[in-house]
């Protein structure tokens, strides 16, 4: 406040899936300051105030999401907060690949005949997705239950990739929006457009419900990162974190 003016807001909490938080994490779900009263530190006094309640309430990490060189984004990372996360996204594609790839719709049982050497890396997984490959494995299934399906690229009658998508409702919209949980192309397969061809297919399938917007996560700074430019995504925010473990 300034007087009795409200000039600025935040809202933080808890995070609101917190099943694969490794302990107790909060999330910063918005912060706002008045025009007339930004680059009077009132930004960086809630921040400091949330930061701390997190703390007393025994939070051991907390999050924001923002998009890069943005007011937020250089607010918190001049708090120490650190790039964690980015989401990208991708309208329609079309790509043209090696005519022996063939996308087909998959089974679970085509989860399972890859998931062996999806799961063989652990610390690619890690460094790559931020998960462990049991975490993979009740996240991807937990999606399948809720309506998820599968992509499956052959090539000469070989799985050599897969993709799994969902769709979900915007709450603000109320738009349809695709959602990407996981691509994986076998290691002797990549740089080929297997993930690009299953892209196409995902995405063009989409299409056809009335989604226009499908989005993609993975850890900031790491290989699919790169891909994700690579097949033409735009950045659309990046999640950043910061221990309160000081």
């Amino acid at each position: 406040r300034s007087g009795e003016e409200i000039v600025g807001h935040v809202h933080s909490g808890p995070q609101i899936d917190e099943r694969l938080a490794f302990g107790r994490s909060g999330h910063i779900y918005d912060l706002f300051v008045s025009d007339r009263y930004r680059r009077s530190g009132a930004g960086k006094l809630l921040l400091s105030a949330s930061l701390e309640e997190l703390k007393r309430s025994s939070y051991l990490t907390v999050t924001a999401n923002t998009y890069r060189l943005g007011a937020g984004w250089r607010l918190l990372k001049s708090d120490g907060f650190e790039e964690k996360k980015i989401c990208f996204s991708v309208g329609r594609t079309h790509h043209v690949a090696d005519r022996r790839l063939e996308v087909m719709r998959g089974i679970r049982e085509d989860l399972r005949s890859v998931f062996f050497e999806i799961s063989s890396s652990p610390e690619v997984l890690r460094s790559q997705l931020s998960m462990t490959p049991s975490e993979l494995f009740f996240t991807l299934n937990e999606t399948l239950d809720s309506g998820g399906r599968i992509l499956i690229c052959r090539r000469d009658e070989k799985a050599v990739g897969i993709l799994i998508y969902s769709v979900f409702e915007d709450l603000m919209t109320y738009n349809l929006l695709g959602y990407i949980e996981l691509v994986f192309v076998m290691p002797h397969f990549r740089g080929k457009g297997v993930a690009k061809k299953l892209l196409s297919f995902a995405t063009n399938d989409l299409s056809g419900e009335g989604v226009d917007e499908t989005f993609f996560e993975c850890v900031f700074d790491s290989d699919y990162q790169n891909w994700s430019k690579a097949v033409g995504m735009s950045e659309f925010s990046i999640l950043l974190e910061k221990s309160l473990q000081q």
